[in-house]
């Protein structure tokens, strides 16, 4: 029988429910993994660009979150090293950042990512786009 998450003693999961979080502020990725958590994401935390392609292709996710600030390997790297691997280049990655100088999005976009999000962001807007992105649609009472 292959490894999946039901023999590894894990319950199954939907699709669209894992979230790569890589931030390494405390206080955001606290934040943004308990809203996200709450919602129904599981959510896998990275602190550095490095940690994140490890964890991209260990946790295999099905959308990344991705700061671009990042210590050992910034967001911009990691994200051009995810998008170079077949079969995680699929995998929506949106950049949540503080760079909001005029070309940060296109610098961004450039390097891979899919989506583009300034903070600070509120709680409320994260979920609604990891919702658009991964195609759920919006619990308007839930936000």
């Amino acid at each position: 029988m292959p490894a999946d998450r039901e023999s590894e003693g894990t319950l199954p999961r939907s699709p669209g429910q894992i979230v790569l979080l890589v931030e390494d502020n405390l206080h955001n990725r606290k934040i943004f993994a308990s809203i996200l958590s709450h919602y129904g994401y599981v959510v896998h935390e990275a602190l550095t660009g490095a940690e994140a392609v490890k964890m991209a292709q260990s946790v295999g996710p099905d959308i990344i979150l991705m700061d671009l600030s990042l210590p050992v390997m910034d967001g911009w790297e990691a994200t051009r090293q995810i998008k170079k691997i077949p079969e995680l280049r699929p995998i929506p990655i949106i950049a949540l950042t503080a760079h909001a100088m005029a070309g940060d999005e296109r610098r961004a976009r450039e390097a891979g990512c899919d989506d583009y999000l300034s903070k600070p962001i509120s709680p409320k807007k994260l979920v609604a786009e990891v919702q658009r992105v991964l195609g759920k649609p919006e619990n308007p009472s839930a936000l």
